[in-house]
């Protein structure tokens, strides 16, 4: 277990380091979709969704795109269309459930 939390410490830094590495705009974007990602959910599910939104924004930055070219006009639907497939249940999914079930 304590090697297990070591190894999770060390990838977590050298995502970091990967998201400050990132021009302006990139970093900036990143840094606003982490914060609203983890509002909804949690775990190593979460941390691997944003390893791969942060190496799409790695590859676009490096091909030239800017981040509105590849987030679109709307970032919150972006972070949605990724939690949407999000392998575990998200805080919002349990709410809407809960909401659901309220009047079954």
């Amino acid at each position: 277990m304590f090697k297990k939390m070591i190894q999770e410490k060390r990838e977590f830094r050298a995502y970091q380091k990967r998201v400050n590495e990132l021009p302006e705009e990139y970093k900036k974007a990143m840094k606003a979709i982490e914060n609203y990602m983890w509002n909804f959910a949690k775990g190593s599910g979460m941390f691997e969704l944003l390893k791969n939104i942060l190496e799409m924004f790695e590859n676009s930055a490096s091909d030239g795109l800017s981040v509105r070219d590849v987030v679109g006009n709307d970032i919150a639907e972006f972070a949605d269309s990724f939690l949407a497939e999000f392998p575990e249940e998200t805080w919002i999914d349990k709410l809407r459930k809960k909401l659901r079930d309220s009047i079954k």
